[in-house]
């Protein structure tokens, strides 16, 4: 199965419509025949599972029985109407008295609540009351963002309402958020009067630990810097209030705020309004895995957490960083505006998540559109690739949907994350096209399954049912909704009647009220349009080598010697571009390749090279236009191979080295069993002219910066030449 680099967002273009090739039933069997890769995992038996489906449930049952997204109307009870799609506006009616809740950061409502011939009725504290013709009388109100405004009391003899709504008053908006950011201003200079010049943000935590100061990231600060840069982010964003946690929540919650409070759910993140659905998905699919959420916050202490500080770890740029952040997030009207625990406002370790990543990248507005299975790898440490192309090819070449079939039948039982996405407003895939053709019925079919456009959800499980030759997909949806996929084979459904083993098989007596449901092979291309592949090994032993390209010459490479038979996974990475200003030369990915040869006497035989796809290397010199390349790859017993990063001379940019890291990840222990050494290569190496076979000679040891991280541990930095 091989892998294109990213998840296509040009502009759609016309298609035809095409009838689904089904995967036959011969060619796919329930044990699938392949050389065996090593086992890939990504989730693991919690042992608070109990308290995981605890939660869930009472996630389910919330979001069935409340209309409300917000969930900060301050009438309980009484009767309630929504007057649009997706809520925003509703009216209580309650004991008499209509009130009206505004369930949104960004809009106000204006409000004419017209009141029928003989009826009596007083006006709330805001509201203008007047009597207008034929003895009807006429309510005016406006309601703010999570404002609950009493309308009137009394009795309605018939009624008429109209209700618009319109972008947020920005003098309103910016007298809301003056308190809190004069506050944020306030604790930010109160750490600057702390620090000197020679201080790191180590150095700044510890003396804001000493006395007792409130910590302010001074590298990225609560202002409105940190949220869209003026002149840099192409994308503008509405004034927020930065606040922190203790700042926002009641006194009864305050205190128990901590950046994980419970088991880790999928279902209880709120995406938020930032426009960041790609990374926000990649969050919800990592949010499965428990054990890697909590590794993510395993450096912070109590002690920092007292005074506002939290440490966030992530992968970027091939290399792993321990981000010190600050509690501050972007809220208004005491509401977080972007990430959030759905139903633990105390819960925040998806906000803060989300700040690293805005933190790496410059700003919120900069991590705006992308693809999740790349904050998927920076969150993970882990290469991915995608199968966008094989997957719009099966859907019409039943052979070609055979081979693809038995490749996801076999990743599922190794424990893979595997992904699918749904088309976004700008793709060009065949189901983009039929979006261009009219994009309103579109949006409305998704939303008639429960599905997102411009989505990507986890595949929980592959499985054919061989009676009836038919490929079954378990999707999980982490996003609540009040319509579910309820189609072919879903829960429920005529299809696991009539297929008894299959359902025992696959577990499919009852909808388990979590979010997932199944879906054959010829309705799923119907919704989603490919997907992808995340290589992550549970308990890693890996390490990470600096170098930069000068030119085309890398200045190191890594002399591998293996005692004993070793799988690794190879990676190359240089710098992401987002974020980047246009000018900076890593604007623009350079196409880069992995090679790895084999000491033979003098000669140095090239075994692989690294492709599209990590499972597929090549033996062709193909260089990959992406941020990362990766491959497996066997060390054999006794043998010295020499592992070279390469740049193709098209991305060489004048004055500008390109950095670059290289990665060896393994399931297995790596020191004792592998032997690796910095070295540095002539400029006039022949590896560098693409030959099979080239002259081996002796390279002279280099030091580099190096860095391992062992399964449960945090990365360790060193200088040396000795990598393993």
């Amino acid at each position: 199965m091989g892998c294109c680099n990213s998840k296509e967002t040009k502009q759609p273009k016309a298609v035809e419509e095409r009838q689904p090739k089904a995967p036959s039933a011969k060619a796919i069997s329930d044990t699938v025949s392949a050389e065996e890769e090593p086992k890939i995992e990504f989730r693991v038996a919690s042992a608070v599972e109990d308290l995981r489906t605890e939660r869930i449930s009472a996630i389910c049952a919330h979001s069935r029985a409340c209309p409300f997204r917000y969930n900060a109307c301050a009438v309980v009870g009484g009767e309630v109407k929504s007057y649009f799609n997706g809520g925003i506006i509703f009216s209580v009616v309650k004991e008499g008295s209509w009130y009206l809740y505004n369930d949104s950061l960004d809009y106000e409502g204006h409000v004419d609540l017209r009141c029928g011939p003989g009826s009596s009725v007083t006006a709330g504290q805001r509201t203008k009351l007047e009597e207008v013709e034929d003895g009807w009388a006429c309510a005016h109100a406006i309601v703010y963002p999570l404002e609950t405004l009493h309308l009137v009391s009394g009795t309605i003899n018939g009624y008429k309402t109209n209700i618009t709504i319109k972008p947020l008053n920005a003098e309103y908006r910016h007298e809301a958020c003056a308190a809190a950011n004069g506050t944020a201003e306030a604790e930010t200079e109160a750490v600057r009067s702390l620090v000197t010049e020679d201080m790191d943000e180590e150095a700044i935590l510890h003396r804001c630990m000493e006395t007792k100061t409130p910590y302010v990231d001074l590298r990225f600060p609560p202002n409105g810097e940190a949220v869209a840069r003026a002149g840099r982010d192409t994308r503008t964003i509405p004034e927020v209030a930065m606040m922190r946690p203790t700042q926002y929540l009641s006194d009864n919650i305050r205190l128990s705020v901590n950046d994980i409070c419970g088991p880790v759910v999928a279902l209880s993140i709120e995406p938020g309004n930032l426009g960041d659905s790609w990374f926000m998905c990649a969050v919800a699919i990592m949010a499965e895995n428990e054990a890697m959420v909590r590794s993510i916050f395993a450096q912070g202490s109590p002690e920092e957490k007292a005074v506002g500080a939290y440490r966030v770890l992530i992968s970027k740029n091939g290399w792993w960083h321990i981000l010190i952040l600050d509690d501050y997030l972007p809220t208004f009207n005491r509401m977080p505006v972007f990430a959030r625990s759905y139903d633990d406002p105390a819960e925040v370790w998806a906000s803060l998540l989300q700040k690293a990543y805005a933190k790496v990248h410059g700003s919120y507005a900069a991590i705006t559109g992308g693809d999740a299975l790349q904050a998927l790898a920076d969150l993970s440490g882990s290469p991915m690739c995608r199968f966008d192309k094989e997957w719009e090819e099966a859907t019409a070449d039943a052979r070609k949907a055979d081979t693809l079939a038995n490749a996801l039948v076999q990743l599922s039982r190794s424990g893979a994350c595997v992904v699918l996405s749904t088309p976004g407003h700008n793709s060009e895939s065949y189901l983009g096209g039929r979006q261009a053709r009219d994009s309103g019925a579109f949006r409305a079919r998704y939303e008639d399954a429960g599905l997102h456009p411009g989505y990507t959800y986890s595949l929980e499980r592959v499985v054919i049912v061989e009676e009836c030759g038919t490929l079954l997909f378990k999707v999980r949806n982490p996003w609540r909704s009040s319509n579910k996929w309820s189609g072919a084979w879903s829960y429920g459904s005529r299809q696991w009647d009539e297929n008894q083993d299959a359902c025992l098989l696959c577990g499919a007596q009852k909808d388990p009220e979590d979010g997932s449901f199944w879906m054959c092979w010829s309705d799923a291309i119907q919704y989603f349009d490919g997907g992808g592949v995340l290589f992550s090994i549970p308990d890693a032993t890996d390490y990470r080598v600096k170098g930069v390209f000068c030119k085309t010459i890398p200045s190191t490479v890594l002399e591998i010697t293996a005692s004993e038979s070793t799988r690794v996974l190879f990676t190359l990475s240089q710098p992401d571009k987002r974020g980047v200003d246009r000018k900076e030369g890593a604007a623009l990915f350079a196409p880069i390749m992995l090679t790895v040869s084999k000491e033979d006497g003098d000669v140095q035989q090239v075994q692989k090279n690294t492709s599209w796809n990590p499972t597929m290397p090549s033996e062709e010199f193909n260089f990959v236009v992406g941020r990362d390349v990766a491959m497996w790859f066997t060390l054999e017993a006794e043998e010295t191979y020499l592992l070279v990063p390469r740049i193709h001379p098209k991305g060489v940019k004048s004055n500008y080295d390109r950095p670059y890291v290289i990665g060896i990840i393994s399931a297995e222990k790596l020191e004792g069993n592998v032997q690796v050494e910095a070295k540095q290569i002539h400029s006039d190496s022949a590896v560098f002219t693409n030959y099979i076979a080239y002259k081996s000679e002796e390279l002279p040891s280099v030091e580099a910066e190096n860095q391992v991280r062992l399964p449960g541990m945090a990365p360790v930095t060193y200088v040396s030449t000795k990598v393993i």
